[in-house]
């Protein structure tokens, strides 16, 4: 009896599906009951020199909401420019939102606002979020050693609502990438606690 071959097929099959699995990430057709709807632009930070169309957001300072032995709350403004879309925005979600390097955990943003072509849109609320104190220490450290004037910010923000096209209104999740360029916020989180 030879059970060595069915293992390592098992093995197998089971390394290509997690392989396609993983880099596939398919989104499903819908998400709590709003139909996915997939754009090809960025929204891109509203000072960046580039060639990119599309909408662009500006973030305002971040302020320290709360400061523990786990973790740091942060919330910060923003403002939307750009807009091709009419609507109202239901909430909004967040995945893998990453500040150079830094893992940013940001809450549902479960406050509702109008979308109106071509016009400025400020979020009603700030959006907010936590960090670890060891991740914001080691962030800390970062810039003491090697200050950047600039930070990057890359994830997806998950768009839940409804919009309109061709005069009808339709239920959709619009998952948006985001690649921003913003200034490095620990020199306003450290103004702002110095002012503490």
């Amino acid at each position: 009896m030879n059970i060595r071959p069915p293992i390592v097929l098992l093995l197998l099959l089971a390394i290509a599906l997690f392989a396609s699995s993983s880099a596939a990430q398919q989104l499903p057709s819908s998400i709590r009951g709003y139909s996915v709807h997939r754009i090809t632009e960025k929204i891109h930070s509203a000072d960046e020199q580039s060639d990119s169309t599309g909408p662009t957001v500006t973030i305002g300072p971040p302020d320290i909401v709360s400061l523990t032995l786990t973790d740091t709350t942060i919330e910060a403004g923003a403002e939307i420019r750009g807009l091709e879309q009419e609507g109202e925005v239901d909430f909004l979600t967040f995945k893998d939102i990453v500040a150079n390097g830094i893992p940013l955990n940001i809450e549902e943003y479960a406050h509702g606002f109008k979308l109106k072509k071509g016009e400025k849109v400020v979020l009603p609320f700030p959006v907010r979020g936590t960090v670890s104190s060891l991740v914001m220490a080691r962030a800390a450290y970062e810039e003491s050693t090697a200050p950047k004037d600039k930070w990057q910010v890359t994830g997806t923000v998950f768009v839940f609502g409804r919009f309109k096209k061709m005069g009808l209104t339709f239920k959709r999740v619009i998952p948006v990438p985001v690649t921003l360029t913003i200034d490095n916020p620990i020199r306003s989180i450290a103004a702002a606690a110095k002012a503490r």
